[in-house]
């Protein structure tokens, strides 16, 4: 039988592994087109959020080294 300590260890550890599933899924999702690279600040046209595969790429690696 378990008691309260052990259903809260089991909960707390069920809550974190929920926060960390959705923050890796948060840092996949790309971001919006603003007008200009989110990677080198060059302006764009309307509904690109990057100027090319290489700063995305770029901006994906700097975003998964950093943690975000």
């Amino acid at each position: 039988m378990t008691d309260v300590s052990d259903r809260a260890t089991e909960r707390e550890e069920l809550d974190r592994e929920l926060a960390l599933r959705a923050a890796r899924a948060a840092r996949d999702v790309p971001p919006l087109p603003c007008g200009t690279c989110h990677n080198c600040g060059e302006r764009l046209p309307p509904g690109l959020p990057f100027c090319d595969a290489d700063c995305r790429d770029d901006w994906q690696l700097r975003r998964r080294q950093s943690g975000c």
